[in-house]
């Protein structure tokens, strides 16, 4: 191990991330995934994921070194068995009778927290690089915080709708979606401000507010696009009065630009708020000796996905695998590691027992993105 001063004088301080993978190399091992998973009746997903992992990872350099992703693919089989007795449990306990529905919402509520912070514990510290692994140091109780009323929004409506048929008064609950900017920020901010490298613990500037403020500007966007639809139907209803079939239709112009417009809007937001939140979280994210940025731009990532959407449904969804790595590549391409001392001397490997993919398992099953 060299001291700092003893590097090259012209050595590179500052990091991209790249990757040497490609579509048609995706293409092969997906297709073979998709094939053996079927025919298994989705035994062989585990196996597949684990594949897939590992192709990404492995394809994926820094600093002329790649990542690699160890995790047992017979845990993670585990994992997603409990996922799928879980949320068939969910899907039919009140059908054999409202004790046993409520004992069932009340188990997932009680244990859906600890499944995530277990699936980030398990995906971390089964990805290494140049041997290191990283890992996750996040609490329980906080996760308790963090993800009890998402997971409660995403349990209870059905429950309720079991317990009190016909009561407009469930719907209450949908107003819990009010408060996803903040349970957003809150699981960005959980998920980052607990990383490891090794025995390195990672440091985080930013709350849950911060990481909340893409979704208030997504917002003043909106809300300047309504007032824009509102006026301009609003014109076509007043130039439309009394008039012929051919003129009252050319006034409605307004009104159908105004439906167009709403209508990008919202394929923009999406796409908006993950480039804006990926870049405040991984740019605030830091290790000792080491600093992470991430620059992706809005429109280039917008394009880059309306293609692979197009091309996905005209080749009825053999573009897949090439959409993905198209996505991966711009992902990665637009981060970048700054580590003045070498990467050698920022973080120290540290051994830490494995972690249960039970978690993983549910977090799949559940749509919500723990990769790092």
């Amino acid at each position: 191990m060299h001291a700092p001063d003893d590097r090259p004088f012209d050595a590179p301080t500052s990091h991209g991330l790249s990757f040497s993978g490609s579509g048609a190399e995706y293409f092969r091992i997906w297709i073979v995934n998709l094939m053996l998973t079927v025919a298994t009746l989705g035994i062989y997903s585990a196996w597949a994921k684990t594949r897939r992992l590992q192709y990404f990872y492995r394809n994926t350099q820094l600093a002329g070194a790649g990542f690699d992703f160890r995790g047992d693919p017979k845990a993670i089989l585990r994992g997603r068995i409990l996922a799928v007795a879980l949320l068939a449990a969910y899907h039919y306990a009140f059908g054999f009778s409202l004790k046993v529905g409520v004992v069932t919402v009340a188990l997932l509520l009680a244990g859906l927290p600890f499944m995530m912070r277990s699936a980030l514990r398990f995906r971390l510290s089964n990805t290494v690089y140049r041997g290191l692994p990283f890992g996750f140091a996040g609490g329980i109780k906080v996760a308790y915080i963090v993800y009890f009323v998402p997971v409660a929004i995403f349990v209870l409506p059905g429950a309720l709708v079991a317990l009190m048929p016909g009561n407009p008064g469930v719907g209450a609950i949908f107003l819990l979606y009010l408060c996803w900017p903040l349970m957003h920020g809150a699981m960005k901010a959980y998920q980052h401000k607990h990383l490891m490298a090794g025995d390195q613990h990672a440091a985080f500037g930013l709350d849950t507010a911060d990481l909340a403020k893409p979704y208030v500007r997504a917002f003043l966007i909106g809300l300047g696009v309504m007032v824009v639809v509102g006026l301009s139907i609003g014109l076509s209803v007043y130039l439309a009065r009394g008039q012929k079939s051919a003129a009252a239709f050319a006034a409605f112009l307004p009104a159908i630009l105004a439906i167009v417009l709403a209508y990008l809007y919202m394929l923009l937001m999406g796409p908006y708020i993950l480039v804006r939140m990926n870049n405040l979280a991984w740019s605030a994210t830091s290790f000792p000796g080491i600093r992470i940025t991430c620059a992706m731009r809005t429109w280039p990532y917008l394009r880059l996905q309306t293609v692979n959407v197009l091309l996905t449904l005209l080749t009825f969804g053999l573009f897949r695998p090439f959409a993905v790595v198209r996505t991966w590549k711009y992902r990665v391409a637009h981060l970048s590691v700054d580590a003045p001392d070498g990467f050698e001397q920022a973080v120290l490997a540290a051994r830490r027992p494995p972690a249960a993919a039970a978690g993983d398992g549910i977090a799949d099953f559940l749509g919500v993105d723990l990769s790092w």
